[in-house]
């Protein structure tokens, strides 16, 4: 019976976990304080993010990009500077800020709705 329980407990935790990952698949806009438009188009497989990030059209692949529970990390592109990138999916919406200026410093993304 223990052995159930404990399978049972960790079938349940890698559902939530999966199902947390997957809502991150998908495209996300949202603007930064200085007007500046972003758009993350982000595809979540297990652990690993890949996608592409975009400031004013310009786009830019992600590298780097990691997924564990309801967090985010990737490293993009930024006026021919590395950056490195965290956030957070929060239903539908994401906070995200750049590594160096810290989450006080977080931008909002909604989900794009698909038609």
């Amino acid at each position: 019976m223990t052995k159930f329980c404990s399978l049972t407990t960790m079938i349940l935790i890698l559902s939530l976990v999966l199902a947390a990952q997957d809502a991150l698949s998908g495209r996300w806009e949202g603007e930064t304080s200085n007007g500046s438009t972003i758009v993350l188009d982000l595809t979540a497989k297990g652990t690993t993010l890949t996608g592409t990030f975009s400031r004013n059209g310009q786009n830019s692949p992600l590298s780097e990009g990691k997924v564990s529970k309801g967090s985010f990390t990737f490293t993009v592109r930024i006026n021919d500077q590395d950056e490195k990138i965290s956030g957070e999916l929060a239903g539908e919406e994401i906070k995200m800020w750049l590594d160096r200026q810290g989450p006080e410093r977080a931008i909002v993304l909604k989900r794009v709705k698909r038609s």
